[in-house]
């Protein structure tokens, strides 16, 4: 269930005993005030109806090299295995069936660059009872992760582009059709449903099932929205989302979302909204983002850039 629950008090505790202790030493390390990788991006004019009770910060800690990750797509984290899991489209060449996994450490160290390899595009990954799922067109693709063997290959007919992958605790699996406005639900026995369809979607990208809500990015729309399952209800969580593409769930339903173009936003339970990444200058996109919920550290594929980027996220 891709759905990182960050103990934001806590944090905000850490962070203010931090700077106490600082205090002493009669200065305050810039860097935990910068918002990208660096201090290098721009990130002036870093906020949209910015949530006054929260400010958030990044700055970054590492980054994979560029050699081994091939157009990343989607990361996500394993409690379980303390891994990365990357979807690799590979779109440096024209070869057919060469996106690959790769695992990598929470160091940044790659482990395993092809661990699973032989896929078609793959995008979103989400994980569940030992086994990764990943959307690659119109298959959802189940590989064991104890072995890295793909075990089955989900055909979801009607799907036109399947990106964004979230896995419930019931197992129910609800992958985003981007190009056809839909969302499916595929059941564990492999059987397959519209969840929900609207144009209002507008090219949903991420999405995550919390509770009985779907939220979900809407690329086109640039809005955070929550699907209510039962009613159909649509909510806008958030507005102003260039490109929005991943989605972090955070406690008190704060979010995380990232913009295929390079930014990422803060979006706080009161649908206010603070850019705390901004790489676009640098021409680093930032696609479907993970959360390291023990460290603190959200972790960006970079997309075009073939790297991970991973950013230290305090709050004060």
């Amino acid at each position: 269930m891709k759905i990182a629950l960050l103990n934001l008090s806590l944090i905000k505790s850490n962070f203010l005993s931090i700077m106490k202790n600082l205090s002493k030493l009669k200065f305050i390390a810039p860097f935990l005030f910068l918002y990208a990788c660096g201090g290098t991006a721009n990130n002036t004019d870093s906020t949209q109806n910015v949530n006054d009770s929260i400010q958030v910060s990044l700055s970054q800690v590492w980054s994979t090299d560029t050699t081994q990750l091939a157009t990343p797509e989607c990361v996500t984290y394993d409690p379980a295995t303390k891994v990365l899991y990357v979807s690799n489209l590979n779109r440096a060449n024209d070869i057919d069936n060469d996106g690959y996994i790769s695992i990598v450490n929470t160091d940044g160290s790659v482990k395993n660059a092809q661990w699973v390899k032989g896929l078609g595009a793959p995008l979103g990954n989400d994980i569940y009872d030992g086994h990764l799922y990943v959307n690659d067109n119109t298959n959802i693709v189940k590989i064991n992760i104890e072995t890295g063997e793909i075990v089955d290959k989900i055909q979801v007919d009607g799907a036109t582009r399947l990106n964004g992958i979230s896995v419930g605790p019931n197992g129910d699996i609800y992958s985003a059709d981007i190009e056809g406005n839909k969302i499916f639900k595929v059941t564990q026995n492999g059987e397959v449903s519209i969840a929900f369809e609207s144009a209002e979607l507008d090219r949903p990208n991420g999405v995550l099932i919390k509770g009985n809500d779907l939220i979900i990015a809407s690329f086109n729309a640039k809005k955070l929205l929550s699907v209510n399952l039962e009613s159909k209800e649509i909510k806008v969580l958030g507005e102003g989302l260039e490109s929005a593409d991943g989605i972090v769930a955070l406690d008190n339903d704060n979010y995380l979302v990232s913009s295929w173009t390079g930014l990422v936003h803060f979006v706080g339970n009161d649908s206010k909204v603070q850019k705390i990444l901004d790489t676009k200058g640098q021409s680093i996109n930032a696609a479907d983002i993970t959360f390291i919920p023990e460290e603190n550290l959200l972790v960006v594929p970079t997309f075009n850039a073939n790297s991970l980027m991973a950013y230290k996220m305090e709050l004060k």
